[in-house]
């Protein structure tokens, strides 16, 4: 099972650093302190260009652990900016609109907020392992 919040956002002089603030904000929504981002290039065809949008890993804070495999970040969700193609078909005129788009996995977001460590915890459907975290 895979449960997803998708978001998009279409306007004109949408742009990558948009994008940025946006999932920055709902992060510090999400988690309750601001979070460090990074982007990194990735393909997905309905955006160009496309990211994989990290996070500083929040079970080691960056040092390096098992979890973000020693990199001290963790992939959180792939994102973008919507591709010309895409608002075309859609009957926007890309010329004077643009957009991003990302998709964030929920079971990821709830994984750093309940530090975590291991993600098929949350898909276990272990109840005492849930306890012990304070998932009831």
């Amino acid at each position: 099972t895979f449960f997803q919040l998708e978001g998009m956002v279409i306007d004109k002089e949408v742009s990558i650093n948009n994008l940025i603030y946006v999932m920055k904000n709902i992060l510090k929504g999400i988690y309750n302190k601001d979070v460090e981002v990074r982007l990194r290039p990735g393909f997905f065809p309905f955006v160009e260009p496309g990211f994989e949008l990290d996070i500083k890993c929040p079970i080691c804070d960056g040092k390096g652990c098992p979890t973000c495999k020693n990199s001290g970040w963790s992939e959180l969700c792939p994102c973008g900016m919507v591709h010309p193609k895409v608002l075309e078909a859609s009957g926007i005129d890309p010329k004077v609109y643009s957009g991003f788009a990302f998709g964030i996995g929920l079971t990821r977001m709830a994984m750093f907020k309940y530090n975590i460590a291991d993600i098929r915890v949350l898909n276990s459907g272990n109840i005492n392992s849930l306890k012990q975290i304070g998932i009831e």
